[in-house]
């Protein structure tokens, strides 16, 4: 079956699912104050929460967004390299930078200097060092700015630090082939994750910053899009389509109550993420889910990084809107209406600063292009050329 555009509408809805995810999730955390079970020893305690709380407890998982963000990254970002005549790096993160950074850097100056309950006082250094660092993208490497201004943008920093590492990625893949890339920066994460996850579950503290915030415990997270990616544009057989989709589901919920191995539950559900794909690409089916709803979906996928941006300090500001206490369920369900709010901020945000901007670095680009080959003008544009994978 011949592999077209039409055949990928589906990741618009995947992201629509993710955001609706991540929302959910925030909308928990705001209304309870919590977004996780509480842990006993070694598992969650299910007895230490109200029935208020286990009656939203599919929302405890609404990070797993964040996972089926990265994967569905990682094969954008390798579909659209591989469909290029060169490997123009310049040009790639030229058009990363534009794509990514304007609405970035706008949403972190209306929350960093305007919006009351996120604002800096800058009355310390540490508040301009963390506009700092947020302004470089670094704040992922430090507890202190880690959450700090808006929580969300760490994963922002390290989808950054992930495209910094796409050439490495990819040099490797060439060298060794994919499959033993996979394995390598695999091992890596999973590595990571487990002596993470056996630090806290033995001495109840976590591991330094650097270390929990560094952008290899996401590597193989998103480089699984990538390879699904790669094989869909060779036309090979794609990768992850076999897998179990319903016992890598279980198994990503089952390890997320257990301490030592709740950070293996991320890279499950992404797993599970690439598991989809490929089987979508190899079908060319959509999504089974009804059709106003998929349609709502490619909408907000569409619309899902500034929505991502804006929404968790809206959603936090709710509960300060209430004198008195209100239930944490009525609270939730408050939290939820913002959600048209939010979706109108972020179509606003989407119009006049996304588009504008992705806009833009193609100007950029063109007029770079035209400026190197100008008669009697030397060629600027530096091109790094990857070997082509080894299959």
């Amino acid at each position: 079956m011949e592999r077209t555009e039409a055949r990928l509408l589906f990741l618009d809805h995947m992201r629509g699912i993710a955001i609706l995810a991540v929302f959910s999730f925030h909308c928990l955390g705001s209304a309870f104050g919590q977004d996780q079970l509480p842990w006993g020893a070694w598992f969650s305690d299910f007895s230490a929460s109200s029935k208020s709380f286990l009656a939203v407890l599919p929302a405890t998982f609404g990070w797993a967004g964040v996972a089926i963000f990265f994967v569905v990254s990682g094969f954008c970002i390798h579909l659209s390299f591989l469909r290029r005549s060169t490997d123009d790096w310049r040009g790639f993160y030229v058009r990363r930078f534009f794509r990514i950074y304007p609405p970035y850097f706008l949403t972190l100056i209306v929350f960093a200097v305007a919006v009351p309950t996120t604002r800096l006082s800058f009355h310390s250094l540490f508040d301009w060092a963390q506009l700092c660092s947020h302004l470089l993208l670094l704040q992922n490497f430090d507890e202190r700015s880690f959450f700090g201004i808006n929580p969300v943008f760490w994963t922002i920093a390290i989808e950054v630090q992930l495209y910094l590492l796409y050439p490495a990625l990819l040099a490797l893949a060439g060298k060794i082939g994919w499959r033993r890339a996979l394995i390598a920066i695999g091992s890596l994460e999973i590595a990571m994750r487990g002596f993470k996850g056996v630090v806290i579950a033995a001495t109840a503290h976590d591991v330094p910053q650097w270390f929990s915030g560094a952008p290899p415990l996401y590597w193989y997270s998103w480089a699984i899009g990538a390879a699904v990616a790669e094989a869909f544009v060779r036309k090979q057989s794609l990768p992850f389509r076999s897998l179990p989709a319903g016992a890598l589901f279980l198994l990503a919920i089952g390890v997320s109550w257990v301490k030592p191995l709740f950070f293996f539950s991320f890279v499950l559900f992404a797993v599970l993420t690439a598991t989809m794909i490929a089987r979508l690409l190899e079908r060319g089916t959509a999504l089974p889910l009804p059709r106003p709803f998929l349609n709502h979906l490619r909408i907000l996928g569409g619309w899902s990084y500034s929505f991502y941006l804006l929404h968790q300090p809206l959603i936090a500001a709710v509960p300060g809107l209430f004198r008195s206490p209100v239930h944490p369920l009525v609270m939730f369900a408050y939290c939820v209406c913002t959600y048209p709010l939010i979706l109108a901020a972020s179509w606003l945000s989407y119009r006049y600063c996304e588009q504008p901007g992705i806009a833009f670095g193609k100007l950029f680009l063109r007029k770079a292009s035209k400026d190197a080959v100008q008669p009697g003008s030397p060629t600027t544009a530096a091109h790094m050329h990857v070997k082509p994978p080894k299959s």
